[in-house]
């Protein structure tokens, strides 16, 4: 049944490339070339995720156990580079997250999980094309300049609709529910990015690392999901349990 998700996935990385280059006509070559990896690597990495959701539950464990010790790695890094005294706040928020997204990815349907993915990359990829298009009011100039209102609410749109165009097949939960949950995932999404932004900017980094090219690093591409996870996660394993 997942693999019936690439109906909706392939229409919309397609609407996000047009989007792109509408944003993308008066940047350099090279930074045109930058975002079009970019764009690639993210399709790449959307279908290798659904297709370990598509192996099952300890598949997706072993996932995202994967990224978080990849993150853990690079969030130590960046908390070297702080200024000192460093925050003492960074480790026990990311430990407990940590917990709570391992226990999240192991009690979550494989099918939900893709959910919370594919509308957590929705709201991430979206927001990116429709802030460069149209956007004009920064969302939170001291922790991320990129982010604007106009990205956001365009993210949040793209979640909401990509929730109920896959509801049917990973989600049995009425229209206005899927709406309401894919707008929290969304809010949860960016709770976790500027979270890691947060970081980023008192490390002085633009990215955790270079693990992922065209993305950074693996909290640069994970972090809105892990944000997701850690916050609606919860829920979303009690009522799927």
């Amino acid at each position: 049944m997942i693999w019936q998700v690439f109906a909706v996935t392939l229409p919309g990385f397609a609407v996000g490339a047009v989007f792109m280059a509408m944003a993308s006509r008066r940047v350099s070559a090279e930074t045109l070339r930058s975002r079009w990896l970019k764009l690639i690597v993210f399709f790449l990495i959307v279908h290798v995720v659904l297709g370990v959701a598509a192996l099952g539950r300890p598949w997706v464990t072993v996932l995202v156990a994967v990224v978080l010790v990849a993150g853990a790695i690079e969030l130590r890094s960046a908390w070297q580079r702080m200024p000192v005294p460093r925050s003492k706040k960074v480790w026990p928020i990311f430990v407990a997250a940590v917990a709570v997204a391992l226990a999240v990815s192991w009690a979550l349907p494989p099918l939900v999980f893709a959910f919370l993915f594919l509308v957590t990359a929705a709201c991430d990829g979206f927001s990116q094309v429709v802030g460069q298009l149209v956007g004009r009011h920064k969302l939170a100039p001291q922790i991320s300049p990129g982010k604007t209102i106009e990205g956001l609410l365009g993210g949040l749109f793209a979640a909401v609709v990509v929730a109920l165009l896959v509801r049917g097949l990973l989600l049995e939960d009425t229209s206005a529910h899927t709406a309401a949950l894919a707008l929290l995932v969304g809010l949860a999404g960016l709770a976790g990015d500027l979270a890691a932004s947060w970081v980023k900017r008192r490390a002085g980094i633009k990215d955790y690392s270079a693990a992922l090219p065209g993305q950074g690093g693996f909290l640069d591409r994970f972090d809105s999901l892990l944000g997701a996870m850690t916050i609606v996660g919860p829920a979303l394993a009690i009522a799927g349990a």
